[in-house]
């Protein structure tokens, strides 16, 4: 991942419209949108591809949902409401 620190990074909210708007809008949209440099857009999409759909829910953990002022850790958040981890 290229170094994103000191940049502005996405709310789950954000990161969430990113998951059900992909493919709709471009990722220079997408920044403009969210008023996000492109290399964070970038980003956060290659952190959605390494998320694994679960079978079941419930299973998440409470805690996937814990988060720090890291990408992963947003980009977790917001899989884990619609059951990826």
């Amino acid at each position: 991942m290229s170094d994103l620190e000191n940049k502005k990074l996405p709310t789950v909210e954000q990161v969430e419209e990113i998951m059900e708007d992909w493919g709709k809008f471009s990722v220079e949209e997408f920044a403009v949108r969210f008023q996000l440099e492109k290399e964070v857009i970038y980003a956060t999409v290659e952190y959605l591809h390494k998320l694994k759909r679960t079978s079941d829910e419930r299973s998440i953990p409470v805690l996937a949902c814990y988060r720090n002022d890291k990408l992963e850790s947003i980009v977790r958040c917001a899989g884990a409401r619609h059951g990826y981890m």
